[in-house]
C-alpha cells in the first residue's frame, strides 16, 4: 500500500494547504498512516512525525478521541465496512462517510469534530482512504457519535443502524436521552429520504 499511497500524497499535501484549518490524512484498513498533515497541531497533536519517517505508519492518531466515542466509532466502522464490502470494488470509492464525535484539544478538553473519510483505492484485502478532520460547527454537549454514509454522485444517504441494546451497553450514561437511537441511526429525515430514494429507484 505504501507504493500506492505515493501517488495520492501530493494531492493530500495540496488539499491540506488549501482547505483552511482542516487536518488531512491518508490511512489504510489496518490503520497504517501514509500521510498526516501538520495542521493536526491545531487539535493538540504536538508530536506528529515527519511523513518520511518510520514512525508515521503506526502513529496512534485515534488516541485523542473521547474513549466513549471511540468505542462507538469502532462499532460504526464495522457496520460501514460490512456495507462497503458488499459492493463491487469500483463502487466502494463512490461513498464517503462522515462522523461527528468528541476529540481532545491541546488543553485537555473535548470538542466536537467532523471527520470525513473516502476510499481512494480498494484492493482484494485492503483499501487506501483519505480523511479530513475539522472543528464541528455544532459544539452541543451530550450528543452521541453521529455518522452518515453518502454516495458522492447521487447524494443518497445510507442510514447506519445499531441495535439499542448495544447502544445502552456502550453508552450507559446516555440512557436518559430518549432520542439517542434516532441520533445514532441518523435522523428520521435522513432515513425517510433514503427510503424515498430507494422506492423511486426501482
Amino acid at each position: 500500500m505504501k507504493i500506492l499511497a505515493q501517488k495520492y500524497i501530493p494531492y493530500a499535501e495540496n488539499a491540506s494547504k488549501k482547505i483552511g484549518n482542516n487536518a488531512v490524512f491518508i490511512v489504510d484498513k489496518d490503520e497504517h498512516y501514509y500521510f498526516i498533515s501538520d495542521k493536526f497541531k491545531l487539535f493538540g497533536y504536538d508530536d506528529i512525525p515527519q511523513n518520511d519517517s518510520s514512525e508515521i505508519q503506526d502513529y496512534p492518531l485515534k488516541r485523542r478521541i473521547h474513549p466513549d466515542d471511540l468505542a462507538m466509532k469502532e462499532l460504526i466502522d464495522e457496520k460501514i465496512c460490512e456495507f462497503l464490502s458488499s459492493l463491487p470494488i469500483e463502487e466502494q470509492v463512490q461513498y464517503k462517510y462522515i462522523y461527528n464525535y468528541r476529540g481532545m484539544a491541546s488543553d485537555g478538553t473535548y470538542g466536537r469534530v467532523t471527520n470525513e473519510v473516502q476510499r481512494l483505492e480498494v484492493t482484494d484485502d485492503n483499501y487506501l482512504a483519505l480523511g479530513i478532520i475539522e472543528i464541528a460547527p455544532d459544539q452541543s454537549e451530550n450528543l452521541p457519535v453521529r455518522v452518515q454514509i453518502k454516495h458522492c454522485i447521487t447524494g443518497e444517504i445510507i442510514p447506519i443502524k445499531i441495535e439499542e441494546e448495544t447502544l445502552l451497553r456502550l453508552l450507559p450514561r446516555e440512557k436518559e436521552i430518549p432520542h439517542l437511537p434516532l441520533k445514532v441511526f441518523s435522523s428520521k429525515e435522513i432515513a425517510e429520504k433514503a427510503l424515498h430514494q430507494h422506492l423511486h429507484s426501482e
